[in-house]
């Protein structure tokens, strides 16, 4: 006899059941879930794809290269900066130490050997000036530690003022050096011969002369410089502006000098000896 075949249903019977798993809180089946429709009217937003996170030690590391001119130019800064603070330093150490100062100029004394004026054609208007003249000048260096020096100078002597002012002459005079808290009066020699001056100029000049109303002016383009021990330092372009002042004060005192530096002006006023 054949044996039965187990039917459908016995077999289903006879298999082992599995259990069925729990979805876990919050699990979303994207698959099976249903889509839902925009209303009418609306178009569908588009979905950003999700931004793979990587640890912070996958991401690439951002160097920093400096260029050879960059790093030239902070170099030279540098340097620059050293430099200029460095100067500073002794600029305010030299100060300090030495207490520089101008030298003192004043107009001494002024002195004519001839002056004399010659006719020149009739009723042309016109006289010739021949004269001979000493102007003397004192320095002083007030200095108690630093030496002056001068380089040559370039020196004009003007007499009158105003439209009867005449040139009697320029020279050049050597420099020289002083000692600390030295005095020294240089002695300017000028000459003309034949200048031609109008007659009402040739008159006044005369006249003045005589009553020591004349004013006398001096000026003078030089360098001065500070010197410790035997070097130079320090050196600077002057203009020495003396005068102004008539005969008959020159008699009593000196007169005061003015001294330009770079625009900058500093009076030396006149004192009596």
């Amino acid at each position: 006899m054949d044996p039965k075949r187990p039917t459908d249903e016995e077999m289903a019977a006879e298999k082992p059941l599995k259990p069925v798993l729990q979805k876990p809180p919050g699990f979303r089946d994207e698959q099976n879930q249903p889509t839902t429709e925009p209303p009418s009217g609306t178009a569908p937003l588009p979905r950003r794809r999700p931004r793979p996170i990587h640890p912070v030690s996958l991401y690439p590391e951002k160097k920093r290269r400096w260029s050879r001119c960059r790093v030239f130019c902070c170099c030279f800064c540098i340097f620059l900066a050293v430099i200029l603070l460095l100067l500073l330093i002794a600029g305010a150490v030299f100060f300090l130490w030495y207490s520089p100062k101008l030298p003192v100029v004043r107009l001494a004394s002024f002195r004519t050997s001839s002056f004399n004026f010659s006719s020149g054609k009739t009723d042309d208007g016109w006289s010739f000036l021949t004269a001979d003249a000493a102007t003397m000048l004192d320095f002083r260096n007030p200095n108690g530690k630093l030496g002056l020096f001068y380089g040559d100078a370039d020196v004009a002597v003007i007499l009158g003022e105003k439209d009867f002012e005449t040139n009697l002459g320029s020279t050049k005079v050597k420099g020289f050096v002083q000692k600390p808290g030295n005095r020294t009066a240089v002695i300017i020699r000028t000459r003309v011969r034949t200048q031609q001056v109008d007659d009402p100029t040739a008159k006044r000049l005369r006249a003045e002369l005589k009553s020591k109303k004349l004013l006398v002016k001096v000026s003078a383009k030089t360098k001065v410089g500070f010197a410790v021990g035997s070097r130079r330092i320090v050196t600077v372009g002057v203009s020495l502006k003396c005068g102004g002042v008539r005969l008959q004060t020159l008699d009593s005192q000196m007169a005061k000098c003015t001294i330009t530096i770079l625009k900058w002006y500093v009076l030396i006023w006149n004192q009596a000896f």
